[in-house]
């Protein structure tokens, strides 16, 4: 069994910028580039694999082997239809719009989907960089619904201060939106599906607005959602999320970190600063890794270690 890395699908949304050419070197066929979608099974951008036995299967298909399913992604998928996660690069060039995410019971019942809970990590911002993440406390739903029709949204919504490092995660139902010179590693469901509350009042290159969702966001906002933000710390392994669709793990590397992935799960890794090498023990298999990288442990790689001065988020079931 191999690592496995991916080529990367791009999207680009209009208020992308050129982050992920320039400093990743990603090889994107636009000028601008919104994401990076880096490991994906999704409908709409499946990652297609680089390397070994499965190279230029896409990971939809590889998922869909019922032959391989244990050996490569873990007892935990055994019973899933589809892959369960969904990992991008952002570069929020300009703001992305207010919009907000249904829960699993919505989206099935809804959209034949899964809903979609994230977690962003700011892999850059600048200094006095925000997110919108809530409303104000003073807001319940009746006035809500008046200022989300009326176009004033933005009059009401919760402002957060963040910084490089920082990680948030976003429930289904928070009302939210990435701001305006923030680069963002996001782990989430394997859902492509936004309502979009407020847009900005902009339009696109052929003088068109986006479609609003105006009725299916009231339908699913929360307002008691609380937004749970976790500074980063100065260690070697630091729990960022654990819930119920994944657990993310902030890894530090300043010489070697030594890991095993075990029959449960797969295991992912995105790589959001610095380089250095991944090494599979039993096979001795040996990848050069920098900042923008994204690769798949299978479950039953066994021991694998990784040296040199990097960070990396490391995401399973």
């Amino acid at each position: 069994m191999e690592i496995l890395f991916f080529e990367s699908v791009y999207k680009d949304y209009l208020w992308g910028g050129n982050r992920l050419a320039k400093e990743f070197n990603k090889n994107t066929p636009y000028e601008i580039t919104a994401e990076s979608w880096e490991i994906s099974a999704n409908k709409n951008g499946k990652s297609i694999i680089k390397n070994g036995e499965y190279s230029r299967l896409n990971l939809e298909e590889l998922f869909s082997k019922e032959n391989l399913r244990k050996e490569i992604f873990g007892n935990k998928t055994i019973n899933l239809k589809e892959f369960p996660i969904l990992i991008k690069f952002i570069d929020a060039n300009k703001n992305l719009s207010v919009q907000v995410h249904p829960d699993n019971e919505y989206a099935r019942k809804y959209e034949n989907s899964l809903g979609k809970t994230e977690m962003w990590y700011i892999m850059d911002c600048n200094e006095d960089s925000k997110i919108v993440c809530g409303v104000n406390e003073d807001i319940n739903k009746e006035q809500l619904e008046k200022i989300v029709r009326s176009g004033k949204i933005k009059e009401g919504l919760k402002y957060i201060n963040v910084q490089k490092g920082d990680s948030i995660l976003i429930k289904p139902g928070t009302i939210h939106a990435i701001m305006e010179g923030t680069l963002i590693c996001e782990i989430q469901q394997n859902a492509d599906l936004t309502y979009r509350v407020y847009d900005w009042d902009r339009v696109d290159k052929n003088g068109k607005s986006r479609e609003l969702h105006i009725d299916k966001a009231l339908d699913v906002i929360n307002l008691n959602n609380v937004p749970n933000k976790v500074q980063s710390e100065e260690i070697e392994n630091q729990n960022l999320v654990d819930c119920e669709f994944f657990k993310t793990d902030k890894i530090q590397v300043k010489d070697k970190y030594c890991d095993n992935s075990d029959q449960d799960t797969f295991i992912t890794m995105n790589v959001v600063d610095g380089e250095g090498k991944v090494r599979s023990i039993a096979n001795n298999q040996e990848f050069i890794i920098r900042r923008g990288d994204s690769f798949l442990i299978p479950a039953n790689l066994g021991e694998f270690e990784i040296v040199g001065n990097l960070t990396l988020l490391k995401s399973s079931l």
